[in-house]
């Protein structure tokens, strides 16, 4: 990695640092007595990928399922963290992919090799309480994105990074005591990206006080525009996990 990487990397988590830091002073007004909750919640998002990937002058469509997808990972790693106090809470997400495959090109076979890390960090307050709560959002999400194209034997690499600040929504409507239906969404944009939103809907399932399965669809858009790195990509498909409340 080089040291403009390095460096933007370090600011993006001294920005997150700094985020949490903010986020902490507000919960502490919560009324006295009130305890932290926390949920740590792995998952499995089964997702698609759809796009295009650009480095310098040699460009790669891809349209894969899920399915598609397995074959040709090599990692990844995925899951969220939430921490409230009444009103107050402090959300974590993050995402290690890294994909490999051989795509045919007018120009002949490509070997493509991507990694990409999403991590998002945010402070949620609770505009409307009651029965359905629904929180707004604001923080942080620092991506990571490096394609690596070789054709002919002439290796074509390129990373990308960019922190943006994002806003956004999410809903929840209990139907009974155990099952909950759960919406999401969020946009940002900056000088990092052109753009970036993602769409959750889902549903939780409790079947004890402190786990619960949770299930859903969730899509990714980013759309990045470098010098010599150029990536629109769409990311859908259903996602599955447990969450362990403590």
């Amino acid at each position: 990695m080089n040291i403009r990487t390095t460096s933007k990397t370090a600011m993006a988590l001294a920005s997150c640092a700094a985020l949490a830091t903010m986020a902490t002073p507000a919960a502490a007004q919560a009324q006295a007595g009130e305890r932290w909750d926390y949920e740590f919640s792995p998952y499995l998002w089964a997702a698609g990928l759809d796009g295009t990937t650009t480095v310098g002058d040699l460009s790669v469509e891809s349209e894969h399922s899920f399915s598609d997808l397995v074959d040709k990972l090599d990692f990844g790693l995925s899951g969220s963290f939430e921490a409230r106090q009444g009103r107050w809470g402090v959300l974590f997400d993050g995402i290690y992919i890294k994909l490999s495959d051989d795509v045919a090109t007018a120009r002949g076979p490509v070997d493509v090799e991507v990694v990409q890390q999403m991590y998002t960090l945010g402070g949620a307050w609770r505009a409307l309480e009651g029965p359905a709560p629904v929180d707004l959002i604001a923080g942080l999400r620092f991506n990571y994105l490096k394609p690596t194209l070789e054709l002919g034997g002439v290796e074509r690499g390129q990373s990308k990074d960019a922190l943006d600040p994002y806003v956004g929504v999410r809903g929840r409507y209990p139907l009974d005591p155990r099952w909950t239906l759960v919406g999401y969404l969020d946009v940002g944009t900056f000088d990092g990206s052109d753009y970036a939103w993602q769409l959750l809907v889902g549903a939780s399932y409790a079947w004890r006080p402190d786990r619960s399965l949770k299930f859903g669809y969730r899509q990714l858009k980013t759309k990045y525009d470098g010098e010599r790195v150029d990536v629109d990509t769409t990311m859908q498909g259903l996602y599955v996990g447990v969450g362990f409340r403590f």
